[in-house]
């Protein structure tokens, strides 16, 4: 595994070198503002919301946006792919990959995948005239340029295990990475000690001199399939059952346990699982054998639910991003176009 990681740095280390001296060349897009919203660990660190909360505060300033992403495992015939013009969805989560197509039920603003972010961009400038792109998690996307480069830290594993993959949850190596930011945001701060946000604060803060925010990653609502919400007291002192494709699946699990369960399973499938018939089975079976009151997912897992299979206590978790220390955000939205913030 070490000797994997090194090669992997090697190609990182790179690759990333080209770029900064401008041997492989950055695109601009003229005239639209480019807010990246990513991360330097693999999965976990709340990017979905985030981009949303991000893409609302945008539009509160007057800003006409459009949220651009790569459509993780999406299987498309063509690109860019327009998702939704932000009042209609034109593609399905298959096509789209489970994120763009949450955005879509959550943003009345144009989403497009796209591997190529670039064409992306150009595509929503040119059909709705946008002013201003997020960028879900382009942060190692360096063919594309951006006036800001926010990067979120999970608090619950900030560093990654200080590895590069496969050995650890890195993705390029963090000091040469961190240059790259214009600021950090701890997010899921709730989910640890206030010792633990001051000791990363202070690292990111003193050891590498970037601006740092704090964010919460707190629950909004409970509903069932249909949509209807239900009351959060009502897990408290219940039997749950709780199932997702997520990269850190403790971290839901921890944040149901806010809600004060009585008891609690979990089954887990690999990061942007697929569920097919026999996965729904198999977690009604174990919900029947624990006596479970209550079988909760969240917002990324519903898109991918097959839709031939009958599913009673089955509910959505919903999950939302919110800033609680602003230290670096105040002006984000307030700089001329291709203009560092």
């Amino acid at each position: 595994m070490k000797i994997l990681s090194y090669i992997y740095y090697l190609i990182t280390s790179i690759r990333n070198f080209l770029y900064d001296k401008e041997i492989l060349p950055i695109h601009r897009v003229p005239g639209v503002e480019v807010i990246c919203i990513g991360n330097i660990t693999v999965g976990g660190t709340g990017k979905t919301p985030a981009v949303q909360y991000f893409t609302k505060r945008l539009q509160k300033m007057g800003r006409k946006v459009a949220v651009i992403s790569r459509g993780y495992r999406g299987k498309r015939k063509r690109e860019p792919l327009l998702v939704s013009d932000g009042y209609e969805i034109f593609a399905t989560p298959k096509e789209s990959g489970d994120e763009p197509y949450i955005h879509a039920l959550n943003l009345n603003v144009p989403i497009i995948v796209s591997s190529n972010r670039y064409k992306g961009c150009l595509f929503a400038k040119k059909h709705f005239g946008v002013d201003t792109i997020v960028l879900d998690d382009g942060f190692q996307h360096r063919k594309l340029y951006r006036d800001r480069n926010i990067v979120l830290i999970d608090a619950t594993n900030p560093f990654g295990w200080g590895r590069l993959l496969p050995a650890g949850m890195l993705r390029e190596d963090f000091r040469k990475a961190a240059k790259r930011a214009t600021e950090f945001i701890i997010t899921k701060s709730d989910l640890v000690s206030e010792r633990e946000v001051e000791r990363i604060k202070k690292y990111l803060k003193k050891k590498l001199g970037k601006e740092v925010s704090t964010a919460k990653h707190g629950v909004t609502s409970l509903c069932d399939l249909k949509g209807n919400q239900k009351p959060l007291f009502w897990i408290k002192g219940k039997r749950v059952l709780l199932f997702s494709g997520l990269a850190n699946p403790l971290n839901f699990e921890k944040t149901v346990i806010s809600l004060e369960p009585a008891y609690i399973e979990r089954v887990d499938f690999m990061d942007h699982h697929n569920f097919k018939k026999k996965d729904i089975e198999l977690i009604q079976k174990r919900a029947q054998n624990m006596k479970a009151s209550f079988i909760i997912m969240t917002e990324k897992d519903l898109v991918k639910l097959p839709t031939d299979v009958p599913m009673d206590n089955f509910f959505v978790l919903k999950i939302e991003f919110t800033v609680l220390e602003d230290n670096c955000l105040k002006e984000i939205g307030g700089a001329n176009k291709n203009e560092e913030f």
